[in-house]
């Protein structure tokens, strides 16, 4: 009797292993899986693939997964776990059963297929053919020291080191960590910023992943509370309590599981800086002078790059950034070693600057902005804004992502830092200890005076951030 296609998919699943999309995200970054692609290659073509999937067409797999076969492909020769997908898991069904018939043990397909893998959030390449946008725009060729991720900070047996940018330009130092409490410490004393914090962090923890979800809610709390306003921070650690706790539901290794779901993280974010660069780069004009304020991080240093690479002469004003001298010993240092001209002023030059006609363009990073256009940057951002405005000079900002929570300005908690760091520079005493200070570390820039803000959709306007899907 004949059977219908259902039957026969349904058969085939009663004898295989089926994971859901949820579990497939936890296994998309283990070098232990191997996710194999059914799909046409007009599908691939039209609709992108799975990060890292090995392409096979749904006739040959009999051929290649067989040992016997003249067309055996070697691949199915190692020890890794199979995920076969298609579409909407009916081929694939049929693909994981047949494999299983030829010998192939070690395997599974994703229900729901490709389509539900979309609907539901997870990671899609270009095009087959094309090239992410960090490999499009070469951006790990242009990258200084201080902005190379494997620089910032990583995890090594047992331990995390922070690249010590207290210390770059004069030294290029890890600094070493041997437990969450160090790791929050050297964020709170500046051993890092910018990027640095939540990249710190999220290594962080690996070194409690076998202690429980206590042990890393607690980590969790802690490295939180270095920074308050550096909202980037929270989300990743939550990113990556989410993927832990999955694990763990699961039976997976939860190290395992947070190690993969960082470079998962890392990967997006420099395609996303890779993406963001590209757009300022164009808004760049040849000639232009640019004023920045602290360390615009890799998305800021990227634009830059890539105008010079597009032929186009710019110069930069770099101001000091007191009380730790961010702008003179990282920024004016990286735009040095990626040949560009760079002045280093201090803080009250930027107004001077600007009237002598130096500057045409004020651009910056952000550690926050909000959804109704608000730029929370550090401290001295809004003042030298404010004087841009005043000179027709226009202020960009460069988003790192979206922070729903951050609705209005109200929604934003300054970080005030300890006075005694007001009262020094660089260790040394400036004054006396009796002398009252304060050191708000972030200023807030109302959207009037910023004239875009710059995100994976382009540079818009900071009014229009509500109506933008993703930053």
């Amino acid at each position: 009797m004949a059977k219908t296609s259902k039957e026969l998919v349904d058969e085939a699943n009663a004898e295989i292993e089926t994971i859901t999309v949820d579990q497939a995200k936890i296994m998309i970054d283990d070098p232990k899986v191997t996710f194999v692609d059914l799909r046409d290659v007009r599908e691939l073509t039209a609709e992108g693939t799975i990060p890292g999937a090995y392409h096979m067409p749904r006739g040959m797999i009999e051929f290649w997964a067989d040992p016997e076969s003249p067309y055996y492909k070697k691949i199915f020769g190692s020890d890794n776990k199979f995920v076969f997908y298609c579409k909407s898991g009916w081929r694939s069904a049929l693909a994981t059963k047949a494999a299983q018939d030829v010998g192939v043990k070690n395997i599974c397909h994703m229900g729901g297929g490709f389509g539900k893998w979309v609907k539901e959030g997870g990671a899609v390449t270009a095009p087959r053919g094309g090239k992410s946008p960090a490999e499009k725009e070469g951006i790990y060729d242009l990258l200084p020291f201080v902005v190379n991720p494997n620089n910032i900070a990583r995890y090594e047996n047992g331990k995390v080191f922070i690249g010590d940018r207290r210390k770059y330009p004069f030294a290029k130092e890890m600094y070493e960590c041997e437990s969450v409490s160090d790791v929050a410490k050297a964020i709170k004393d500046m051993v890092t910023q910018g990027s640095g914090p939540w990249m710190a962090a999220v290594n962080a923890l690996r070194m409690v992943s076998n202690d429980g979800p206590e042990a890393l809610k607690a980590a969790r709390d802690e490295l939180v509370a270095t920074r308050p306003t550096n909202t980037a921070m929270s989300l990743r650690l939550d990113e990556v309590l989410a993927a832990a706790a999955l694990a763990d539901e699961q039976g997976i290794s939860v190290n395992d599981a947070i190690k993969n779901k960082i470079e998962s993280i890392k990967t997006t974010i420099y395609d996303n800086y890779a993406i963001r660069a590209r757009a300022m780069a164009d808004v760049i004009d040849d000639g232009d002078g640019i004023l920045t304020m602290c360390f615009g991080e890799a998305g800021f240093l990227l634009s830059l790059a890539l105008a010079k690479r597009d032929g186009k002469n710019i110069t930069a004003y770099v101001p000091e950034t007191r009380p730790y001298l961010q702008g003179a010993k990282l920024t004016a240092p990286s735009i040095t070693e990626m040949g560009i001209e760079a002045n280093l002023i201090t803080d009250n030059m930027p107004a001077h600057v600007m009237r002598e006609g130096h500057i045409n363009k004020y651009i910056t990073a952000a550690d926050l902005i909000t959804v109704d256009g608000h730029v929370c940057n550090k401290i001295g951002t809004y003042q030298n804004a404010i004087t841009a405005f005043d000179h027709n000079i226009p202020y960009f900002a460069f988003a790192w992502g979206r922070d729903d929570n951050k609705l209005t300005r109200d929604d934003i908690e300054i970080e005030e830092r300890d006075p005694a760091e007001i009262r020094q520079a660089l260790g040394q005493a400036t004054t006396i200890d009796t002398v009252g200070a304060r050191y708000p570390t972030f200023d807030i820039t109302p959207p009037k005076y910023v004239a875009g803000v710059v995100t994976t959709s382009g540079v818009v306007s900071p009014y229009t951030l509500k109506n933008i899907k993703d930053w």
